[in-house]
């Protein structure tokens, strides 16, 4: 097991870290961070947490960065209208099922690979991790996907939480038990 602290692989079987002494159970170490201050709930190597509006620029240069091709895919392929509601609406839904499947696979991809962040959150100095600071699995990755459309859902409140929670979480963080982090100097 890994240490959120220093990063020193410990025994499975240990409570605290050989090298540092910190607490290796995260309930315990926010627990000691809390009485103490000596420890804190942040993942190793970080320089702190993503905050709000650092994560809308980045979902803005992530939205131009694949929103603008896609919609010239769309002009480019998409059919004139030709008076058929029910072409169109199969054409509509189409477009929308890509669209669906290209943030997937850009999103999940991008946050399970060895870059951690999607190209927005690079450019920001920011990535995605579990509790324990460590890079999350395409299927995990996948699932925050999935919770960010529930976010969204939620008149944009899951986003919102963002700004209000203490490890800046929004609620796909909390469904998928990720935090964006800021890369340290």
């Amino acid at each position: 097991m890994h240490c959120s602290q220093c990063g020193q692989e410990n025994p499975r079987e240990a409570r605290f870290c050989v090298k540092c002494g910190a607490p290796l159970d995260p309930e315990e170490l926010r627990m000691v961070a809390r009485e103490t201050g000596r420890f804190s709930d942040m993942p190793v190597a970080t320089a702190g947490y993503g905050g709000f509006w650092r994560r809308v620029l980045a979902a803005i240069v992530d939205g131009l960065l694949l929103g603008i091709p896609l919609a010239v895919l769309q002009h480019l392929f998409m059919p004139a209208p030709t008076g058929d509601p029910e072409a169109m609406a199969r054409a509509e839904l189409t477009w929308s099922l890509v669209n669906i499947l290209v943030w997937w696979l850009y999103a999940a991809g991008m946050h399970s690979s060895v870059y951690q962040a999607t190209v927005g959150k690079m450019v920001l100095g920011m990535y995605v991790v579990d509790y324990q600071g460590g890079r999350i699995s395409f299927a995990r990755a996948t699932g925050r996907y999935l919770a960010e459309i529930l976010s969204a859902m939620l008149l944009l409140i899951g986003y919102l939480m963002v700004a209000f929670t203490r490890r800046k979480q929004g609620l796909h963080d909390f469904i998928a038990g990720t935090l964006v982090v800021r890369r340290a100097r």
